[in-house]
């Protein structure tokens, strides 16, 4: 049988630089007194991005499956920082809008996650972080094509 060192394999470095990244995001958040995962996180970023989006168009946005995005979205709902509103054109539909707690807590999860993302990089000099993007949105759109 080969050998197979899974600490040189590409899917593994990614998952577990994807794990300490947010496993320091979590910590950044929880520091900050705020209750909110980073699930919920990318949520709210979807929403701010795409006002009145329905919740097939943040599951989209955010690679999640519907079913998800529909249990991170009622939690959202009860945390007072979304509302579901029923969609003028189509009452199955619900549009989904940040509420003024919602961009509050928005507002400061986007600085955590800004000053995360130094902290994530700051060995890298410019050129190097620009490349490691360059490279992983090739790999990506590569591994996109193969679905």
């Amino acid at each position: 049988m080969k050998d197979f060192n899974i600490d040189d394999s590409l899917g593994f470095i990614v998952a577990k630089t994807n794990y300490f990244m947010k496993t320091y995001f979590s910590k950044l958040i929880k520091d900050n007194g705020l209750n909110v995962t980073t699930e919920q996180w990318a949520i709210l970023n979807a929403i701010y991005h795409n006002p009145g989006a329905s919740q097939t168009d943040l599951a989209r946005a955010c690679l999640k499956d519907k079913t998800n995005v529909t249990r991170i979205l009622d939690l959202l709902v009860k945390k007072g920082y979304v509302v579901r509103n029923i969609d003028i054109n189509d009452r199955r539909i619900y549009s989904i809008t940040l509420t003024e707690q919602g961009e509050n807590a928005l507002e400061l999860l986007i600085e955590i996650s800004n000053n995360a993302n130094k902290a994530c990089i700051s060995d890298l000099n410019k050129d190097e972080y620009q490349e490691l993007v360059r490279s992983l949105r090739i790999i990506s759109s590569s591994i996109e094509k193969l679905l």
